[in-house]
């Protein structure tokens, strides 16, 4: 089971798509192209995250990139599609505090 509460107004396709490519990445950590697909997908919900996102894609994308990153630290490329990513969120300071 996922660790995700999803409503039933966000069943949408794209949102199916993510909890299978997360139960992926539950059911076998070391997958790294299950964690691949599942960072695309992540950061291609609501066709692309901005700070007119939905909190929870903008939530479900942060705990991807969290988990990711922990599990492979020296990637710097993701490290800097995240930071990216806040930036495009929430400007500078935000992308700033990715670590």
């Amino acid at each position: 089971m996922s660790d995700y509460a999803i409503s039933g107004d966000e069943m949408k396709p794209e949102f199916v798509e993510f909890e299978k490519a997360n139960r992926v990445v539950v059911e076998d950590p070391d997958d790294f192209e299950g964690w691949e697909k599942l960072v695309r997908i992540a950061e291609s919900l609501e066709g692309g995250l901005n700070r007119n996102s939905s909190p929870q894609a903008i939530a479900l994308t942060r705990n991807v990139f969290d988990r990711f990153l922990a599990k492979f630290p020296l990637l710097f490329g993701y490290w800097k599609k995240y930071a990216d990513m806040e930036f495009s969120i929430a400007g500078t300071e935000a992308a700033e505090m990715v670590r």
